[in-house]
């Protein structure tokens, strides 16, 4: 894979969140590629045993302890702050101190500590429900959404960047939409293995839209905000042009020969009730259905405009990948 830039060739680089997804493969890149000197933080440190081929350096840090995340911000240039709450355990408090708290600490801590910039990963959930068909990043954020990641997340933002306005550090957001690719457990593990069960995946014509970007997409993206000196201070969407919901889970039933199973508009929202009333903890509610019907786009833009971003891998190109991966470890 070409490298996107020399700048960061020998700056020293911090990743937290190294151990999920989006993180591993940002340290990846960044060691591999980039020749960037490389500490990734984690809980779960044997969750990416790729990353020690790599010149990685990965220090068991919980991303509350100020003490740990102190140590491992000394003497960085850099900071991608990619962990956050997704949702897997704890409610609303333990989502506040992960998304909101644990940011505004290391904005805080990089004043203290001198580091250069910090690229703060988001998410287009931010935006909370859709006010319009196209979202640039003019759109407010919603911090009264029911979505706890969503608000969360916004509320990370919007006192993330207040707090580096005040304390004159560098701070630049990105916010994906649904990123896929090679070890993607929510947006491509979870999805083949959906459409292999024969769960329902799409409800009425199918014609909404999903938002994905491929994960190296991203990754391109996250590199570039790191150095640009028009990134500072600005938020950035980053997601590839819509696709609909017949599409994306097409590319899936693709791969593993199987039709993603359809469910009529109205018996998906008979499941709804059902779900409410007999408390089945299914994941759908009225809303979350509601967006199957919903056309909105969240455009790059800006990104595009600003700074020379440019979306390299096609989703037929990275739909290819992931399904060579699903072949290399077995799951098709």
């Amino acid at each position: 894979m070409t490298i996107i830039n020399h700048q960061l060739h020998g700056k020293r680089t911090l990743v937290t969140g190294a151990t999920g997804f989006i993180g591993g493969r940002l340290a990846q890149r960044l060691a591999a590629e980039e020749g960037a000197i490389v500490t990734g933080t984690g809980r779960s440190l044997e969750k990416v045993p790729f990353l020690k081929e790599t010149a990685v350096t990965l220090q068991k840090v919980d991303l509350l302890d100020e003490t740990g995340m102190r140590q491992a911000m000394t003497d960085q240039d850099i900071v991608f702050h990619v962990a956050a709450w997704l949702g897997r355990e704890g409610g609303d408090e333990r989502a506040y101190a992960i998304n909101v708290t644990a940011t505004e600490m290391i904005v805080k801590l990089a004043k203290e500590l001198g580091v250069g910039r910090i690229v703060l990963v988001s998410s287009i959930a931010s935006y909370g429900w859709p006010q319009r068909n196209d979202i640039d990043e003019t759109h407010p954020l919603d911090t009264e959404q029911w979505e706890t990641y969503g608000r969360t997340k916004a509320i990370g933002e919007i006192n993330g960047l207040k707090l580096a306005k005040e304390l004159g550090v560098e701070l630049t957001v990105v916010r994906p939409g649904m990123v896929y690719g090679p070890r993607s457990d929510g947006w491509s593990v979870g999805m083949l293995k959906l459409v292999q069960k024969g769960t329902p995946v799409i409800f009425g014509d199918g014609l909404g839209h999903t938002y994905p970007i491929f994960i190296d997409n991203l990754i391109d993206g996250l590199l570039l905000t790191a150095v640009h000196p028009k990134a500072e201070g600005e938020a950035f969407n980053m997601c590839e042009p819509a696709i609909t919901f017949n599409q994306f889970f097409g590319h899936y039933g693709d791969m593993c020969k199987k039709n993603p199973r359809r469910l009529p508009y109205w018996a998906a929202s008979s499941l709804v009730v059902i779900n409410k009333l007999f408390n089945l903890k299914l994941p759908i509610n009225r809303d979350r259905l509601k967006r199957y019907k919903l056309k909105v786009e969240y455009p790059a833009t800006k990104a595009e405009s600003l700074l020379g971003y440019q979306i390299r891998t096609s989703i037929p190109d990275g739909m290819a990948k992931t399904e060579a991966w699903f072949k290399d470890v077995g799951m098709l």
